[in-house]
């Protein structure tokens, strides 16, 4: 026999406690199984929903700290639960835009932001903050709202760089200049508590992404690099990549030859597999660096070309290198401002031996 309604509240406002913590959960979990490509036109409409629904709820919470808001009678059985519901948005997109990100990012520094997003997300999700909790949350939704923007203006202007990051910022701006214009009459008689709940945590969120693009830590979002190796040989057939390596087979860990056993008269092949959203066409760069007799890295040759998106595994790429040496290398792929989109390490030996080697091959 199905609960009652009765009985499913009364089960809620015994453990309300937990809501943030459940909703943050059950929002994680939705979103792994529900996430497409970033440039999914379904994925993009749902986090706009998504943000506009969040607008209103932390509108309704802002609001409340004025005036008692009576909800309409359609939304009054519903009306207990929409923390349970602002929480699980929240967390949802949340979610999205650390898994967005995470593929992205690539070297220490990118990470550590991925890091430092993670754990804000938790400590918000499952502490009360009392009376700061809507800064709280205004805050979640200004980091939301921006980088759904950041996302958004490079796919449809089809390439990054900074005159689409500024654009987002001052797309972001502009709908948050509407939530305030909202807000402002409604809360007349609370002018303070609308500078430093709702203005100042997004001042300081928009604020803080421009600091971190600037210093070169936000990933280079939509772009990815979704697979790298190092080969012996390569072959274009029926718009196919056919890639020998001669790696054996319990490295299976590794792609291609990572340990590369170098002959006279070889050739390296760095090739990578870069995601773009359709129709993205944008200018890259290839950097080959070395390791040093004190340990340092030092840059070689940057190779430029250009990505093409749409691809569901990405954009192949394959490059040739014929002037290496024994030793530590490192292959990376970055913007042209030098913002790394993904890197490879590898290491170079010297091949002495002089029988027949066998070539696996695999197909990309």
């Amino acid at each position: 026999m199905a609960p009652h309604p009765r009985q499913f509240l009364e089960f809620y406002k015994k453990y309300v406690r937990f809501v943030p913590a459940v909703a943050f959960v059950l929002g994680f979990l939705f979103d792994i199984v529900m996430l497409t490509r970033i440039d999914d036109l379904l994925t993009i409409i749902q986090q706009a929903i998504y943000l506009l629904i969040i607008a209103a709820l932390i509108g309704v919470e802002l609001i409340n700290q004025v005036r008692t808001i009576t909800p309409p009678k359609f939304l009054k059985k519903v009306w207990i639960y929409r923390e349970f519901a602002l929480h699980f948005l929240i967390g949802s997109l949340l979610n999205t835009y650390v898994i967005f990100y995470f593929k992205s990012a690539s070297g220490f520094v990118p990470f550590l932001f991925i890091l430092t997003l993670l754990t804000a997300l938790t400590i918000t999700e499952f502490k009360k903050f009392g009376e700061t909790q809507i800064i709280v949350h205004m805050t979640l939704m200004s980091l939301c709202l921006i980088s759904y923007f950041e996302a958004l203006v490079p796919i449809l202007l089809g390439f990054i760089g900074y005159f689409p990051f500024f654009l987002g910022l001052m797309v972001s701006g502009g709908f948050f200049y509407l939530f305030f214009q909202y807000l402002k009459p409604r809360m007349k008689d609370n002018a303070e508590l609308l500078q430093t709940h709702v203005l100042m945590p997004f001042s300081a969120t928009i604020l803080g992404f421009a600091f971190l693009y600037l210093s070169h830590i936000l990933p280079p979002i939509p772009l990815s690099v979704s697979y790298m190796g190092i080969y012996h040989e390569v072959e274009k057939k029926n718009g196919e990549f056919i890639l020998s390596y001669t790696r054996p087979w319990w490295r299976f860990w590794e792609h291609g030859d990572e340990s590369f056993y170098a002959r006279p008269g070889d050739t390296l092949i760095g090739y990578a597999q870069v995601f773009s959203p359709g129709r993205f066409k944008d200018k890259l760069q290839i950097r080959w660096t070395s390791k040093n007799a004190r340990g340092d890295w030092e840059p070689q040759d940057a190779i430029p070309l250009e990505v093409s998106g749409g691809r569901e595994e990405g954009f192949r790429i394959a490059v040739v290198k014929k002037n290496y040496h024994p030793g530590n290398w490192r292959v990376q792929i970055e913007t042209t401002d030098n913002r790394e989109v993904g890197w490879l390490g590898y290491e170079i030996y010297e091949d002495k031996s002089t029988g027949p080697r066998e070539l696996r091959k695999v197909t990309k």
